[in-house]
Parts: structure tokens; C-alpha cells; sequence
């Protein structure tokens, strides 16, 4: 039993990996079931095993870059001295847009997604809230978090700062993320200070 829900849980991780790389190539209009199957090695009828529709597949591919996050997010949090890892954050979010814009531009189309699906929108939302709490956990001052409103507002920025280097390549990612990181180390100053 064991080993049949651990393959259950590799080819459902095999299948989600393979979304994301469709996804993210291809944006989610233009990706099908079919051409998820194709990339992952499977008959298609696997993926509707594993997932009702594509509204649900995507959902998995949001929940799994959500949990990616939080999982990178709190081993920099737990390797690093709070100033280090602030900036460890920033240079591996930079690192992302500049090595693969195409899931940067997949995260942006998530955003829009799940405005528009409402079958998407609590995922969407809850990478939002991961993000968020990511942010605020890594600025903590004194093992305080960041509240959730500074928080978001620093998580924007750094999304917003990713979508103008997405359209415009002479966009200074460099300068940008350098303004995002000293307006986080003010907030975080304001928040001690409180």
C-alpha cells in the first residue's frame, strides 16, 4: 500500500513538474492536456486520473510554486542572519527572472488566471498569502514578523519589478531590486522602532 501511494505521489509530481513546464512555455491558452501528457511521457487519461480537469491541474501547479517558495524563503531564513538573508532572497528572485523568465511570465499569468477563473482564485490567492507571510517572516526584526500589510506591499514591489523587466530587457533589474531592499530594511527599522 505504502508503495503504491508513493508512486501515485510521483507520478502526480511528474505530472504537475511537466504542467509547469507546458505552462510556462507556452502560457495556459495555448497549453492543452494532450501536450501536458506529451512532455510528462503519459497517455492523457493519467492526467484525468490525477486531476478533474485543467482548471485543476493548473491549481496543483500553483500550489506546488507556492509551497517551493515557502520552502526556499525558510531555508534562507534558517541559514542566513536576518540582514543576509534579506538580500539572499532578492538576488534569488532576481536570479529567476534573468535564468527563467518563462515561469516569471507564467506567474504573472497566474495573477490575471485568478482574477479571472474562480475556480483558480483561492489558489492564486493562497500563493499571495505564502508570499506574503515569506516576506514578513524574513524581514522580522527581533523574531517579530513583519506585519501583513508591509508585507504585502513589499511583495508587490517585487512582483512589479519582475512584470517591467518581462517587458522592457533594458529594464534595470539591478537598480530596482536594490530601491525594493532598502525600502524593506526601512520598514523593518520602523518596525523595531515601534
Amino acid at each position: 500500500m505504502a508503495r503504491t501511494t508513493a508512486a501515485r505521489g510521483a507520478n502526480r509530481a511528474r505530472l504537475i513538474e511537466a504542467a509547469y513546464a507546458v505552462l510556462a512555455e507556452r502560457g495556459y491558452e495555448a497549453t492543452s492536456i494532450k501536450a501536458v501528457a506529451q512532455a510528462a511521457g503519459v497517455a492523457p487519461g493519467l492526467i484525468h486520473y490525477y486531476f478533474a480537469s485543467k482548471e485543476d491541474l493548473l491549481a496543483a501547479v500553483v500550489e506546488d510554486a507556492a509551497e517551493r517558495y515557502a520552502e526556499e524563503m525558510r531555508q534562507l531564513r534558517e541559514s542566513l542572519p536576518p540582514a543576509q538573508a534579506l538580500a539572499a532572497a532578492i538576488a534569488a528572485r532576481k536570479r529567476r527572472i534573468e535564468t527563467e523568465p518563462d515561469r516569471e511570465r507564467l506567474r504573472v499569468e497566474l495573477f490575471a488566471l485568478g482574477v479571472r477563473h474562480p475556480a483558480l482564485r483561492p489558489a492564486v490567492a493562497r500563493v499571495l498569502a505564502t508570499g506574503r507571510a515569506g516576506v514578513a517572516q524574513m524581514l522580522a526584526p527581533t523574531g517579530q514578523p513583519l506585519d501583513q500589510t508591509a508585507a504585502a506591499a513589499l511583495l508587490a514591489m517585487l512582483d512589479g519589478v519582475a512584470l517591467q523587466r518581462l517587458l522592457d530587457p533594458d529594464f534595470d533589474l539591478d537598480a530596482a531590486y536594490r530601491a525594493v531592499e532598502r525600502l524593506a530594511r526601512l520598514l523593518t527599522a520602523n518596525a523595531s522602532d515601534a
